[in-house]
């Protein structure tokens, strides 16, 4: 599997190399992002899920302090991301084990539950932008980026028409929460997946503001579609190779188009680095008192 993953990256690697090689190394260097306010929405898009994810789960009445327990749901958001979708959910499991007084059912219920309502909200989202552009017939774009993107898409609509029935239909058999509860978090999901979309749009309508709205949410859409799909390595790395796949789309220069999403994707590899180094510190450890506490207080069979 190790293996699978490593050959996965090295060949998307291998493909964002000769694709900026064919525009040319030079010409993208020189087509760089010069306003500071696409960096600025950069930094503003990578904490949304962290702090959205922290809100959730004090909503799950997790007793969590913002600032910190803020580090954790970076990393966990490094693991999604750079490493392997829901190997964050594995990582913070074993933080909640140590750090709360939590039984493992316990956490492991909350984390279910609160994935579901998370997926519920995204796979919405997802299946009205595809089925707009489907009736729009804009989706050929879409699948003219790539080979794959047709496999993906069609992956994406069948797991995503899954779990929403799923959640639906059988949400007092298979949550634990409160409707109320439920309800809440699902709203806090869809708020973050809104505003990503927004801030997103934002930070690519700064380099190019002549580009119309509806290009920017088809690839938004594919972007969606892509990391619906679960256990993909790397999920920020092959979203720079989908948005060069798709970049001759754009009414603007191909090496500036090429520019934009190189340093965006060189941005998130760079955030997901510094953010991993910063968080191994253990400043967000609990102090010897708090951690005595909730041992103490952890149900006797989870002990």
């Amino acid at each position: 599997m190790k293996a699978m993953q490593l050959l996965l990256v090295g060949g998307v690697l291998v493909y964002l190399a000769s694709r900026i090689a064919e525009i040319g190394w030079s010409e993208v260097r020189r087509s760089l992002p010069e306003t500071i306010w696409f960096y600025v929405l950069f930094v503003a898009m990578y904490f949304v899920i962290p702090v959205a994810e922290l809100f959730t789960y004090r909503t799950m009445r997790w007793r969590i302090g913002f600032w910190r327990s803020l580090p954790m749901f970076v990393r966990k958001r490094v693991y999604n991301y750079a490493v392997m979708s829901y190997s964050g959910e594995a990582y913070m499991f074993l933080w909640a084990r140590r750090h709360l007084a939590l039984g493992s059912r316990q956490i492991l219920s909350m984390v279910k539950d609160n994935n579901l309502l998370s997926g519920l909200a995204s796979n919405s989202f997802t299946l009205i932008l595809v089925a707009a552009f489907f009736a729009t017939g804009q989706l050929e774009t879409i699948l003219k980026a790539s080979p794959d993107t047709g496999s993906y898409i069609g992956a994406t609509v069948l797991v995503g028409a899954l779990m929403v029935l799923l959640v639906i239909g059988l949400n007092r058999r298979i949550m634990s929460v409160p409707f109320g509860m439920a309800a809440r978090i699902t709203g806090i999901h869809a708020v973050r997946v809104l505003l990503i979309l927004l801030l997103q749009t934002a930070q690519w309508a700064v380099v190019f503001p002549h580009v119309p709205f509806l290009t920017w949410l088809l690839f938004l859409t594919a972007q969606m579609v892509l990391t619906r799909l679960p256990l993909l390595p790397n999920q920020d790395l092959m979203l720079v190779g989908l948005g060069l796949g798709m970049s001759h789309y754009i009414d603007a220069p191909e090496a500036a188009v090429a520019g934009m999403f190189l340093v965006s994707g060189a941005m998130f590899q760079a955030a997901n680095l510094t953010a991993f180094l910063l968080t191994s510190i253990g400043t967000y450890a609990p102090r010897p008192d708090e951690e005595e506490q909730a041992v103490a207080s952890r149900p006797a069979q989870d002990q």
